[in-house]
């Protein structure tokens, strides 16, 4: 359930449950669909057209439910570590349940079959009763039941894993609501119970700044973004810290210009960091997938990304990583993204705001720039003007202020 009416803080890790109408319709779809599956067999009219209603009934409300839980356990951030601890105990405790249930059946039956009473004939199988060959239907049963267990298989576990993400790009119609996270003004406060929902436009800007010069850090807890300018963009980060401060997603500290030495040189910075939040995970698993030692390899482009490439998003893009050339229009620096990559935001530009873009060379091997015409600008502009810094303004080739 989107979990709209709940308070914009909770207190605790444990997912409260919203009311939903699926329980009673799929208790209703699986009394329907067995009396009319009963009906059926006994050649009542009119039946078999109850069963097939009762069965997409079925299928309608399985897939409604599951598409809550996914939402809840991805948007929302509902399932924290504890709520995850408490999943993994009821599949277990399933499992188990299922496992004593097969337990007494063979127990039963060892029991009559090694030890047959009196009232029985002291055989067994008794008398007038036909074993089932257990080569035929038994075995076949067999075969499904361990089958199901294929994906447990590293192969179809992938390509389950891959389906699973493609999922999340289906939950755009739970996306738009402009609920705020305020985070409350404690020191510390753990990041399983910063648990959302995150608002639309948090999200695309946070998102947007993946495809620039932000990135992510993870821990066993959770994810948080990062961001870091040159010292000369100090308004700029400013700017972003205030958004997210006013939105409880980061500290009150106001970034300041740092300095270090690099190369030998020294250079000016600032940068500062959101709060960690365990909701924040399936961000950093789109953006930096596991290698196959488990560990997060480089930034790529999830393919979800598109539902969150908003003109907010693109705007935040460009002050981070465009530059305007002189007589051609603007570049996007996309050098550390892969050309399947950066084919991909090309036709997402292309299809979701009609601009026409073109992939450059960026002088390197394997390295690529988005350039976007400037006959693009009356298209463009009109889209992410309302979200630019002014100190960024030059980059559409509008007139830049003087900041000292």
């Amino acid at each position: 359930m989107t979990n709209l009416t709940r308070s914009n803080f909770q207190a605790h890790p444990f997912h409260l449950v919203s009311p939903s109408p699926w329980p009673l319709y799929t208790c209703i779809a699986l009394l329907t669909l067995t009396t009319s599956g009963v009906s059926t067999m006994h050649g009542f009219s009119n039946a078999d057209t109850f069963l097939i209603l009762a069965f997409l009934s079925l299928i309608s409300s399985m897939t409604l439910w599951w598409r809550d839980v996914i939402s809840e356990g991805t948007y929302l951030g509902n399932h924290t570590l504890a709520v995850q601890r408490g999943l993994n105990m009821g599949v277990a405790l399933f499992i188990v349940s299922e496992a004593l249930f097969f337990l007494a059946i063979f127990w039963a039956f060892f029991h009559s079959a090694l030890s047959p009473t009196v009232e029985l004939g002291a055989q067994w199988p008794p008398m007038g009763i036909e074993a089932i060959n257990p080569f035929e239907l038994p075995l076949l049963n067999t075969v499904i039941l361990l089958s199901s267990g294929i994906s447990t298989c590293p192969k179809w576990k992938n390509a389950l894993n891959k389906k699973n993400k493609s999922l999340r790009s289906n939950i755009s119609t739970l996306n738009k609501n402009k609920v705020p996270y305020l985070q409350p003004k404690v020191p510390r406060i753990s990041s399983t119970k910063r648990i959302g929902p995150h608002n639309h436009d948090v999200l695309c800007l946070l998102i947007g700044s993946l495809l620039g010069d932000g990135y992510m850090e993870r821990d066993p807890l959770g994810s948080r973004f990062g961001f870091y300018q040159k010292g000369d963009h100090i308004e700029y980060v400013i700017w972003l810290h205030k958004f997210l401060l006013e939105r409880g997603y980061c500290k009150e500290n106001i970034p300041v210009i740092q300095s270090r030495i690099i190369y030998g040189k020294l250079a000016y910075y600032c940068r500062f960091r959101t709060f960690t939040y365990s909701s924040f995970n399936w961000v950093h698993d789109g953006f930096y997938p596991k290698d196959k030692a488990g560990k997060a390899g480089k930034k790529v482009v999830p393919i979800w990304i598109e539902e969150y490439l908003s003109p907010l998003a693109l705007a935040i893009w460009i002050m981070d990583d465009g530059g305007w050339i002189e007589n051609r229009g603007l570049k996007l620096c996309t050098n550390f993204f892969t050309l399947k990559d950066t084919k991909f935001l090309v036709s997402i530009l292309e299809r979701k705001y009609n601009l026409k873009v073109a992939i450059h060379s960026a002088g390197a091997i394997d390295q690529y720039n988005i350039y976007i015409p400037k006959k693009n600008l009356p298209i463009l502009i009109p889209l992410v003007l309302p979200y630019m810094h002014p100190y960024f303004l030059y980059k559409l080739n509008m007139v830049r202020p003087n900041i000292p």
